[in-house]
């Protein structure tokens, strides 16, 4: 007759060893979900939209906030489906619904345009894109800032707080922001101009567009290009870097690749 004590700890190892076996099969489903999503923006990238659009979806109808992010893409600009803003909207929603950062973002852009079947509602956009910085997204604080810099589909415009928008977002690393906050200080736009503030957030900008650019990012490639153009984000003005780096962008197959090409006929 087995004792009690052993038909405890014989359910115990059971119970311990289903636990450990869910664990690892959700690792493993995790791991599987995050190489599908970078294949889906790899493909993105590379205009392979029916592909994107196949590894997204079933993860999107799974509620992976990511996917309904990238759904939501798909149908914005009608790439590879017939364009949708409505529809897109509703992916975001969803993705806003579980706390995704860039949901928030995306979802508060819309009712600051009245777009994509939204309201135009200026008061619940800027909260919604404030609740996205706060939960990380640096570059909804950059846009932010835009609204305010410029005075954007009836955003009250207030340079001081655009400024401080741009600040937030160029501490938490957003390259855009960071670029911003340097003209904000080389022009005193909402701060006091100040240039070596200005020499350090344009640095700051550059290494990171570098950065990006060597690691074959497209955008980072043109906008490190364009800068040595046109003798932007402290960088002076340098034809042949610019011919390198709008090159480089131009030779990949992208959605900028016709500015790119652009870039490159300005910089010969």
């Amino acid at each position: 007759m087995t004792h009690p004590i052993s038909k405890r700890l014989d359910s115990f190892w059971v119970s311990a060893r289903a636990a450990v076996l869910a664990v690892v099969i959700l690792g493993v489903s995790n791991t599987a979900a995050a190489d599908q999503l970078e294949d889906a923006a790899a493909a993105l990238q590379r205009m392979d939209y029916a592909t994107a659009t196949a590894l997204w979806q079933p993860l999107a109808q799974q509620g992976n906030s990511r996917a309904e992010i990238g759904m939501g893409k798909i149908y914005d600009s009608g790439l590879g489906v017939p364009k949708d803003p409505a529809q897109a909207t509703v992916w975001f929603q969803k993705a806003a619904n579980q706390g995704d950062a860039e949901g928030e973002c995306l979802l508060g852009g819309r009712y600051v345009q009245g777009y994509g079947g939204l309201r135009h509602d200026v008061s619940q956009g800027l909260a919604l894109m404030e609740k996205a910085a706060d939960h990380g997204n640096a570059n909804c604080a950059q846009q932010i800032g835009e609204l305010y810099r410029n005075g954007l589909f009836g955003a009250p415009k207030n340079l001081v707080r655009a400024a401080a928008w741009h600040r937030r977002g160029a501490e938490m690393g957003d390259t855009l922001a960071e670029g911003r906050l340097g003209t904000d200080y080389q022009f005193g736009i909402g701060v006091q101009q100040n240039s070596s503030q200005a020499a350090y957030w344009y640095r700051k900008e550059v290494e990171q567009m570098r950065k990006d650019a060597e690691q074959g990012n497209v955008a980072a490639q043109l906008n490190l290009g364009e800068s040595y153009e046109t003798a932007s984000s402290g960088l002076p003005r340098d034809k042949a870097a610019a011919l390198y780096w709008c090159g480089k962008a131009a030779r990949q197959k992208s959605p900028i690749k016709t500015f790119a090409e652009q870039c490159v006929a300005l910089a010969k």
